[in-house]
């Protein structure tokens, strides 16, 4: 009887091995991949080069244990994960030669009801989405950005992963935006839900547009328990909607969550020196 556990203990640890080696040489691909695409100058090359990565990604996120996977090297690509730790994020992006950006990712999801993760592929078509900020989204029509934060909030049985990310948009503006994710019962991810109030309005997500010149905070304050940002204007009178000439006025704006919505808030003070 021992030497039989004894055998049931050798084969399950050259398992958990062979598994952690497997995606260790994913890791390893794929970061020589990223460091490929970082120095090739053709936008054709570049796309090429990614169908490979995509499908590599693809092929590690199927694995077993792949969520719990702790990327060592994450210099070309971003990694984020959820606070109640039922959602990773995979998201980078390609410059093309002339300015502007495009993005990719995956969405990894665990649905607790059938006990498996659903991935999801996320496919860029910002430019074919007309009233972004009211458009209701999905991972095949999704508004690409490169994501730095969730803000995870629970109302009751909603779960929100309110996300925050920057887009290179192209040569004059860059571009910073706040949505809202969440998954219906059955596991489906849907971008947008008019649970964000802005400007007298409720709407799925609030895109801000500004100089390429200027940097603008857009932050989660866990003191202060809310989502700050710079509030943008015009350098001059007379260029309101040209968003090229938008830059911070050293004030500030906040959503603060309340119950089932997040609350606009302006002019605010902040505790933090930023």
């Amino acid at each position: 009887m021992k030497l039989k556990k004894n055998i049931i203990t050798v084969l399950l640890l050259t398992f958990i091995i062979s598994g952690a080696y497997s995606q260790s040489t994913d890791e390893n691909q794929l970061s020589v991949l990223f460091e490929k695409l970082k120095f090739t100058e053709t936008d054709a090359k570049k796309d090429s080069i990614n169908e490979i990565i995509i499908k590599k990604f693809k092929r590690f996120l199927r694995k077993k244990n792949s969520f719990d996977y702790k990327f060592k090297n994450r210099k070309n690509f971003g990694v984020i994960k959820s606070k109640d730790k039922l959602l990773k994020i995979y998201n980078w992006n390609l410059s093309y030669s002339n300015g502007t950006f495009k993005y990719f990712g995956f969405l990894q999801y665990y649905h607790k009801k059938k006990k498996k993760y659903i991935v999801y592929a996320l496919n860029d078509n910002s430019e074919n989405i007309t009233n972004p900020e009211l458009a209701v989204l999905s991972p095949k029509n999704w508004y690409g950005a490169l994501y730095y934060k969730i803000v995870y909030k629970k109302h009751k049985k909603n779960r929100y992963y309110t996300l925050l990310g920057w887009d290179g948009n192209d040569i004059f503006t860059n571009k910073k935006i706040i949505e809202v994710l969440y998954f219906t019962k059955s596991g489906k991810a849907v971008f947008g839900k008019p649970i964000i109030e802005y400007e007298k309005r409720n709407v799925n997500r609030i895109i801000f547009e500004y100089t390429e010149q200027a940097k603008m905070l857009l932050r989660y304050d866990d003191k202060q328990d809310m989502i700050i940002w710079d509030h943008l204007a015009p350098s001059k009178k007379g260029l309101e909607g040209q968003y090229r000439y938008y830059g911070p006025d050293f004030s500030y704006d906040g959503l603060f969550f309340n119950k089932n919505k997040w609350d606009f808030y302006s002019n605010i003070n902040i505790k933090n020196n930023y």
